[in-house]
């Protein structure tokens, strides 16, 4: 009998699939690196899987990140979805707020864009729930047969159910949604209340028809992967990393599928988190920097910052997900000549077919990875991860039209350049996560990861001033390892609200109590057991008078509200400037997270190393060129030092220490990386 060794963790991304196995026999981790295949993903997880030669029915635990919702969106290829609506609501989702929630406020040639339904697929019912979440109207079964009938003759796909003050009570909802359901023979219904319990008509009628018009494309994908796994011999219960920062089942997946927009990215955070807490760093930044683009998020205290109120593409969207920007800035970004003849970066991707000039394999526009090529900062007498060599002379090839368009021969100074314009785009999406949110980049360090994060981080964080830099073991994989480690997680909310001055303790705690044991059910659904749950609870709240809320930690065994004022107080100067004691304080939502613990790999990626791990030295553009030293990463001794310059080669990433850094292999086998600010002067 095989006996199941394996824990895998799968980053599927917009070039690269990245897959990363713990062999607990063995205790080590053995890592592949695959061309993404869009339109079928699970062909790159076979495919890494296959490249590392593991036995499918050795597979304990296979957690997966997916873009598939996020592209299916982009693309418009969701299913034709209906809305029903509370009668005099059906236009919704087109007055919004009325405001813009893409272009510039000066574009005089801006157009909204076209919501995801159609009027003609947006339907009224008579129904109506009070704001006291009284029944006024209840919903009437001969109606719904006659917009069941009607549905039928539209094709529909899918359809989404979001009537008025249905957070507070989804009685008619529910009885819309199950008569449907009864009526359209398979027709996946996505009920709002059941996504997001909370205020705001618009965001979640937004939320509700993202849900729907996305639930058939994820279905398929998820059966596909399921079946195609299962009939490799793979039994292992297969979850999917959700926005939240923690992994669901197949099925929950399948319901919820606006919870794995952030799938992939999500996962770098929390590896990125589990390695900051093995090198004993607390307050952090994350760099992930892939093939298609760049995503940053601040985590304080070893904990991500969540949003609630989010958007993708031009949709409102409120769910749980971690604070992450992204912007399109990776290694295959094309570097191009804008309309007013200044230098661009992305947001086009090579992609991983044809991919960068550099790969040799039919691309012939230049990309950030032509540029540091160029600038010889990597290597072109050694393959990299896969096998790849790369190519000098079709990247200054790829370099000659832009070099002409802007009268230059000197393709050193044009990448150069290229990747000042680069960092500046980067440094902007880190103010965007720090600055704007009220912390200082220069009081954390910076976690560099993905295939490029590790090249591009020191020059990010010289950008910002931040003076320290971690690069973890298997940078590549980090997403991979932030899925293969994640715990299960279950969002719950409960609209609750009310000034302090006027809510008792104990009724907060009675509605704690219930969502509480809400969680643990559906956590035993999932199969953990209840040694392994943990339930964290945060309110909602505002100053009287005010629109915004933050997210403020709640200790169920406070015996009053003193603890949460001060805690609010103090979050609010933090983040505003200033607080207002003198005012009163409201609660306006209830909200917990029920965590489910997994086993996970221990975190000990330290090699023998050599005496002398350096394997040559080469000339490297840092200003000028400058003799470099190049180290193998696999060869690192345990407290190892070295300054930069130099390069950090291994598979899957390469790590370019400019000049006054110093580098230190940590027990973990990360690199702790420091700036001389005295050297720099």
């Amino acid at each position: 009998m095989t006996v199941a060794r394996y824990l895998v963790g799968v980053d599927v991304g917009g070039t690269f699939t990245d897959l990363l196995a713990f062999d607990e026999v063995e205790g080590r981790l053995v890592s592949a690196k695959v061309p993404s295949l869009p339109g079928e993903q699970w062909r790159g997880v076979l495919g890494a899987l296959t490249e590392l030669e593991i036995e499918f029915d050795t597979i304990r635990a296979f957690v997966h990140g997916t873009t598939i919702a996020t592209n299916a969106l982009l693309e418009r290829r969701g299913a034709k979805t209906a809305l029903v609506a509370t009668e005099g609501f059906r236009d919704v989702l087109e007055i919004g707020k009325g405001r813009r929630l893409t272009g510039g406020l000066f574009d005089a040639s801006w157009q909204r864009p076209q919501p995801l339904v159609p009027r003609d697929r947006r339907h009224e019912t008579r129904e109506r729930i009070g704001t006291d979440g009284e029944v006024l109207t209840a919903v009437d079964a001969s109606e719904l047969d006659v917009l069941a009938k009607t549905l039928r003759q539209q094709d529909v796909e899918a359809v989404a159910v979001s009537f008025v003050n249905s957070y507070i009570n989804p009685a008619n909802e529910c009885a819309a949604a199950a008569a449907l359901r009864e009526r359209l023979d398979g027709v996946p219904v996505t009920e709002s209340a059941a996504l997001i319990p909370e205020r705001g008509e618009f965001e979640r009628a937004s939320t509700a028809v993202l849900n729907a018009y996305l639930t058939p494309v994820m279905a398929d994908y998820l059966d596909m992967l399921s079946r195609e796994l299962s009939e490799r011999g793979i039994g292992a219960p297969v979850k999917i990393m959700s926005s939240n920062g923690g992994a669901m089942t197949l099925d929950i997946a399948a319901q919820r599928c606006v919870g794995t927009f952030l799938s992939g990215p999500v996962g770098g955070v929390g590896g990125a988190v589990r390695v900051a807490e093995a090198a004993d760093l607390r307050e952090l930044i994350t760099f992930d920097m892939g093939g298609t683009s760049t995503d940053v998020a601040l985590v304080d205290d070893l904990t991500p910052r969540m949003s609630h109120d989010n958007q993708i593409d031009a949709y409102p969207l409120q769910m749980p997900q971690l604070d992450i920007h992204t912007i399109g800035a990776g290694g295959g970004s094309i570097i191009w000549i804008g309309p007013d003849g200044t230098l661009q970066i992305g947001p086009q991707s090579a992609g991983a077919v044809p991919g960068p000039a550099c790969y040799g394999s039919g691309g012939d526009e230049p990309t950030i990875s032509d540029a540091n090529l160029l600038l010889g900062r990597l290597a072109t007498d050694r393959p990299l991860a896969g096998g790849l060599v790369l190519d000098a002379a079709a990247a200054q090839a790829a370099f000659r039209p832009v070099a002409d368009a802007l009268g230059t021969d000197d393709l050193v100074a044009l990448a150069d350049g290229a990747l000042a314009v680069a960092v500046a785009k980067m440094a902007g999406a880190v103010r965007e996560v720090s600055v704007h949110r009220g912390f200082d980049p220069r009081d954390f360090a910076l976690v560099g990861f993905g295939g490029a994060g590790p090249m591009h981080g020191f020059l990010v964080a010289e950008e910002l001033g931040m003076t320290e830099v971690l690069i973890p073991r298997f940078p590549g994989h980090l997403s991979a390892l932030g899925q293969m480690m994640a715990d299960l997680r279950r969002d719950h909310v409960k609209a609750w609200s009310g000034r302090l001055s006027e809510l008792s303790p104990e009724d907060l705690q009675h509605e704690a109590d219930a969502l509480r044991r809400q969680g643990a059910e559906l956590l035993l659904e999932d199969g953990i057991p209840v040694d392994r749950h943990r339930h964290e609870f945060t309110m909602d709240m505002r100053y009287t008078g005010q629109s915004f809320t933050l997210a403020i930690p709640w200790q169920p065994n406070d015996a009053d509200f003193g603890p949460l004022r001060r805690a609010f107080d103090a979050r609010h100067e933090e983040t505003f400037g200033y607080a207002d004691p003198g005012n009163d304080a409201e609660i306006v939502n209830v909200r917990l997270v029920s965590i489910g613990e997994v086993d996970k790999p221990p975190l000990d990626f330290a090699s023998q190393g050599r005496e002398d791990p350096k394997i040559g030295r080469r000339q490297a553009w840092f200003g000028g060129w400058t003799d470099t030293a190049i180290y193998d990463r696999a060869d690192l001794p345990l407290e190892f030092t070295f300054t930069g310059p130099a390069i950090v080669e291994e598979a899957g990433s390469t790590s370019v220490i400019p000049p006054d850094w110093s580098v230190t292999v940590q027990d973990s086998g990360a690199l702790i990386c420091c700036f001389d600010e005295q050297a720099s002067f």
